[in-house]
Formats: C-alpha cells, structure tokens, sequence
C-alpha cells in the first residue's frame, strides 16, 4: 500500500469539498473587469479560482507543485479549452511569459512550501511575477494582513480544520495543536497531522507540521517596487475600501493590484 498516494489523494479530494468558497472568486473577477485576458495563476491547486476565471472567458495557465490537487482541476476543466495547468516548482521553476495578469491569491503568498528562506521567496514572487508579465501588465495579489499579527497567528488549543471520507473510501482528519507567532522573526509554527484510515481499516499518522512568513505592509510594498511595479489601487477585506497606512485596525486581507511598469 502506498501510504503517499493514499493520503494526498484524501487530502487533494477532501479540500476541495471543504475549500469551496466564491467571494473572493467574485472579487477578482470584478477587478479583472470583462475583457478577456491572459492570465498565469500561481498555485492554481484543484482550480477553485482558475476554473471560475476560465469560464468568465479568460485564458488561463495554472501552476502548482501538488500533482493530486492539479489532477482535481485537469477533472473540471477538462472542457475548458482556454485551461492549462501544469506542474512546477513556483519558487526555483521558470514561470512561463507573455501574461496580461498574474494572479498570486488564495492565501498564497504566505502559505508558501519551500525549503527556500521564507522572506526570500515572497520576494522572488514580486520578481517571478514581473517577469512573466507583458509591460503594462498586472499583478494581482491577496494574502492576509493583519495591524497585530500576534494576536491573530497566537492560539494554543486542538482542532481539526476538516475531515471525511474520500471516493476511495479513506477517512482522514486533520489535527492541528495551534500557532505560535514568533514577532523577531514574523514566523508562525504549528504542529499539526493528519490521522488516516484506508477503506481496509488500516491506520496511520501523517505528519503535517507547518511554518509561515507573516509579511508587513511595507515588506509587500518594497518588494513590489524592487520587482518594478507601481500599486495602482489596493483592496481591504474585499471591499472598495482601500487599504491604509497604518494598517485600520479592523484589516484582515489585502489585495493589490499592481502594473508593471
């Protein structure tokens, strides 16, 4: 038995399930505006925003490393001509040219996985991402910003983000002891597994312990001056609102939208 395949085919298939929501899917089609456009998704995973984008009449190509959760968008895209997606490395990987818009959303930036330093690699981003663009063209990029990330990223208590049954019969659960967020270092730590029972009723544990680079405001702005955009207009918790400086106490995401010039 392959204990890999079968808990990241649990995984990629329970996610989906669970990870469902559209309004932010909604957001970013409205900031696209209706023109068809050539859009690269970094970490695309099963295709809950590049399905979405595909179908508006864009022209989408999708990246992601997790080869069970592309799989899952290859399935619903599969009569969408204007979907591509494919696996890479974002980070060390070459991104493809040529894009009107690149899209780094769905919490990505900080959930990166990398054995890169973490700061390095949300930068590079900025970078990767200016070069995959047309000039003129645009980033568009959503994460969690927080005025005191430590009292968001600190909580010490169990609980499991989601669990169920896949089509292969698995049943998992994920259990997760808390984050601990580290403000020298902007790291947040959590130990965390997932527990995992196969349709023949063997069990076995899978580690899934986890660490992000919680970014600044001004981190995120510099990085994006670096790499040669210019913020054009910025978003505060999906509303019209845009996002201050200092950061308004009740901020939880940020979206940018930014040109390279």
């Amino acid at each position: 038995m392959d204990r890999t395949f079968i808990a990241k085919h649990w995984y990629a298939y329970i996610y989906e399930q669970i990870e469902n929501q559209t309004y932010d899917v909604d957001f970013l089609l409205k900031v696209l505006g209706r023109n068809p456009l050539n859009i690269l998704e970094i970490g695309c995973g099963s295709g809950r925003i590049a399905v979405p984008l595909a179908q508006a009449g864009h022209s989408v190509t999708g990246m992601d490393a997790d080869e069970y959760a592309l799989l899952r968008c290859y399935r619903r895209g599969i009569h969408l001509p204007n979907l591509r997606c494919g696996k890479a490395d974002v980070i060390r990987d070459d991104w493809k040219t040529g894009f009107d818009v690149v899209v780094i959303a769905g919490n990505f930036l900080i959930n990166i996985e990398s054995d890169m330093d973490y700061r390095q690699a949300q930068r590079r981003f900025m970078q990767k991402a200016s070069g995959a663009l047309l000039p003129g063209g645009h980033l568009y990029l959503d994460f969690d910003l927080s005025p005191n990330p430590s009292a968001v990223f600190n909580e010490l208590r169990e609980s499991s983000y989601f669990s169920g049954t896949d089509d292969l019969g698995t049943y998992g659960k994920t259990v997760s002891y808390g984050w601990v967020y580290d403000p020298a270092t902007q790291i947040c730590v959590c130990a965390a597994h997932w527990e995992i029972t196969t349709s023949s009723g063997e069990s076995f544990i899978v580690p899934d312990n986890r660490y992000k680079h919680i970014p600044t405001q001004e981190e995120v702005y510099s990085w994006l001056a670096e790499a040669g955009f210019s913020i054009e207009r910025t978003y505060m918790n999906y509303t019209d609102q845009p996002l201050t400086n200092p950061i308004a106490p009740e901020t939880w995401r940020a979206t940018i939208w930014a040109k390279k010039e």
